[in-house]
């Protein structure tokens, strides 16, 4: 049997000696490991799996799962160099002893009598389940007890905690950790334990009430109460180490034998005494005068005695992180690869798929004329299976908005296309609509309104001012030749007093085509607007003022405004003559204001047109007038772009300043035809040299000619005049004659 104060450390592995042979020792692992299997890999695998996309949102797409095996053992490659080294000194001890052979190593099977085992990982809850990454933990609590005393471990990943194990399970270090608690007989070395345990519970009551007759005076009552109660327990370890003197042994055995006594006074400990209720010392009735005295004791003493050599159950408590299965190496002396380990499963599996189809009709059969609407979905060519029990295969018959068909086939060859057709039953008519086979992948079938064969159009008045306007006065139109839908008209007035209309009609073909109107406007003041033919599909037809829209015109001044242009002073009229309706503005642009944009509202956007006249100031004081012109575009450029220019540059480089004063240099343009006339002077001396340039805006880009005139002022022999001279370059290079 193991000798527990024969016990030593050898390659960092726990080896007790036998207490009868020489030759048998028991070696114990300091932590488990990961179970290897018989063919050299390892019981471990990983998943990660993902839903079918249409779970819904508040389902997770995927999550995972993890299992895993453990075992509490020395691996055998260092189990041989333990017995070689534990055969050598065997072989040394036999000789001492003079026994001849010396025996072989003998490596003894421990009997565990019990044991748990745990897991400490992250992600869980409070109770090892439904936290942020393991929504569920699976194991039994105990390992085998036996062999290898292999522990299996089950953690169920969330969709969070998939990614997260994947991760942290890679690479170095290790992401969970096992713990044991385990049992098993060994045999004491030469010692003596006592160990006695002593518990007392008492309790004392004491009660007299008295109570005064009401004949022979004023009533009283008289109470006395006593009430003591204390408990006490003491527990004592007495050790007789005898020869055993190495602390490192006595340590475990110290925490041993208070564990075994504490687990004796755990099932022999006494019941605490319970003191007399309140409902129990009150006065019964029918009794003047009452006395209690009550008293209990409870003792509990016991002794237990471990001697010399005498067979105990020893508990040890290895635990420890597991290693990365990626740091590790398999049976063959391979580097484990994760992907070995790893799997992703996408559980939309095609075997499994479901086509679901559901099927409503969008239509108010309360307020039309709508009986019912029968429902026939096909797929593969057959009628799709009919989920509602007592329905037939591949039909329902909708007769509230709020009746459904529900449908569902497998998928057959990843086809998600079905056709479907339906019938519309009206009251009041025997004709009935037929739809054509439809083909889709939808699964909400919905039938709207629009598909019924029936036009239903509610019109009411929206914005619209009765204070100007008396009645409109609106013309309502459909039709669908290709349908067989004949023209449905309607003209029909609306009032203060009478705001809204209702057009119902069975066509016998869904609504396909937008509807069109028309409205014309009678004002207070005796003038009638007709606005433009309108479509649409609403079922809510709004209609607005007479003004069904608003135009804005944008005037963008052109040109210099800071040093040639003053003002542009602009009118502009918007006239719509078919509905006698007008619109004016007058505005000025200038340098600090080149833009403004105009609106205003209309009758009918594509009616009506805008002209502009006005005049242009020119900052010399000179004026321009602008003829009345029609608007071509929602954009006015004023004043006229100027297209042609004419630029001349008065270069001095070759003036001699030691001779020359100044020079005087007066130009001139002149078209008569279009009423330009331009001049300008400059003027150079020894401080003011750099060429100067000279602009003109032309009118006629084929007359550039102009002139120029240069008076010289000379330091003596008095002036030089050169010119008048045509010239059409763009150059003038001024140089003493």
């Amino acid at each position: 049997m193991l000798r527990i104060d024969q016990v030593e450390v050898i390659d960092g592995v726990t080896v007790y000696g036998d207490s009868e042979e020489i030759h048998i020792f028991y070696v114990i692992p300091n932590q488990a490991s990961y179970r290897m299997m018989p063919d050299g890999s390892f019981a471990y695998k990983f998943i990660k799996y993902r839903f079918p996309v249409d779970r819904g949102a508040d389902k997770p797409a995927g999550g995972g799962f993890l299992l895993f095996d453990t075992e509490f053992v020395v691996p055998e490659v260092v189990l041989e160099g333990i017995r070689g080294k534990l055969q050598t000194r065997v072989n040394q001890k036999a000789a001492r002893l003079r026994i001849s052979p010396a025996p072989q190593v003998v490596i003894g099977t421990l009997t565990y009598t019990k044991g748990t085992v745990g897991l400490i990982f992250a992600g869980g809850g409070t109770d090892n389940s439904g936290g942020t990454f393991v929504e569920k933990y699976s194991n039994v609590g105990k390992p085998s007890l036996y062999g290898k005393n292999i522990a299996s471990f089950g953690l169920e990943l969330t969709q969070e905690g998939a990614p997260f194990y994947e991760q942290a399970m890679q690479g170095q270090g290790g992401a969970v950790s096992v713990i044991y608690d385990l049992y098993f007989h060994a045999e004491l070395p030469p010692i003596n334990i006592t160990a006695s345990f002593r518990a007392a519970e008492f309790y004392s009551f004491y009660q007299t009430i008295a109570t005064d007759d009401p004949w022979l005076g004023d009533s009283s009552r008289t109470e006395t109460l006593r009430e003591q109660m204390y408990s006490s327990e003491s527990m004592k370890l007495d050790f007789d180490w005898g020869g055993v003197t190495d602390e490192e042994i006595r340590q475990p055995i110290r925490e041993w034998a208070s564990r075994s006594l504490e687990d004796a006074v755990t099932r022999k400990m006494i019941e605490a005494i319970a003191p007399v209720p309140e409902d129990q010392r009150d006065l019964p009735e029918d009794i003047d005068d009452l006395t209690r005295s009550i008293s209990s004791t409870k003792i509990s003493n016991f002794t237990l005695h471990y001697s010399e050599r005498m067979p105990v159950e020893w508990n040890i408590a290895p635990q420890g992180m597991l290693q990365n299965i990626t740091s590790l190496t398999d049976g063959n002396g391979d580097a484990v690869v994760w992907e070995d380990y790893a799997q992703i499963v996408d559980l939309d599996d095609p075997f499994f798929r479901q086509l679901r189809v559901d099927t409503y009709v969008n239509a108010d059969f309360e307020n039309l004329p709508i009986h019912s609407v029968e429902v026939k979905v096909l797929y593969d060519g057959k009628p799709m299976p009919n989920l509602a029990d007592g329905q037939p295969e591949g039909e329902v018959i909708l007769r509230k908005h709020d009746d459904m068909g529900k449908f569902a086939s497998f998928i057959k060859d990843d086809v998600w296309d079905y056709t479907y057709s339906y019938q519309v039953n009206y009251k009041g008519h025997s004709r009935i609509f037929q739809s054509k086979e439809v083909t889709t992948n939808e699964g909400n079938l919905t039938i709207g309104v629009d598909d019924v064969g029936i036009l239903d159009v509610k019109i009411q008045v929206g914005d619209l001012n009765w204070a100007d306007v008396e009645s409109a006065l609106v013309t309502f139109e459909y039709e669908d030749r290709g349908a067989d839908v004949d023209l449905i008209k309607d003209q029909f007035s609306l009032t203060k007093t009478s705001t809204k209309h209702h057009i119902q009609e069975v066509i016998f073909a869904p609504m396909r085509k937008n509807y069109k109107y028309q409205v014309k406007y009678f004002m207070k003041n005796g003038k009638e607007f007709e606005g433009e033919q309108l479509s649409d599909r609403s079922s809510t037809l709004f209609i607005n003022d007479v003004f069904g829209g608003r135009k804005t015109i944008s005037i963008r001044g052109v040109g210099d405004f800071e040093d040639r242009i003053s003002t542009v002073f602009l009118n502009l009229t918007y006239s719509d003559t078919g509905n006698e309706y007008e619109q004016t503005k007058t505005a000025a642009l200038s340098k600090d204001m080149q833009f403004f944009d105009w609106t205003f509202p209309v009758i009918n956007d594509g009616a009506g047109e805008v002209t502009y006249s006005g005049n242009v100031v020119y900052s010399d004081g000179t004026s321009e007038e602008i003829e009345p012109t029609v608007a071509d575009s929602n954009t006015i450029l004023v004043p006229k772009a100027i297209e042609h220019i004419l630029e001349v540059t008065v270069v001095p480089d070759l003036m001699d300043w030691t001779v020359v004063k100044m020079a005087m240099v007066r130009l001139s343009y002149l078209d008569e035809e279009n009423d330009v006339s331009e001049k300008e002077t400059l003027v150079f001396s020894d401080t003011r040299t750099p060429a100067q340039p000279w602009t003109v805006e032309l009118r006629d880009k084929d007359k550039s000619t102009y002139q120029y005139t240069v008076t010289y002022f000379r330091v003596a022999d008095g002036n030089v005049v050169v010119g008048p001279v045509d010239e059409t370059s763009d150059t003038i290079i001024l140089e003493l004659p």
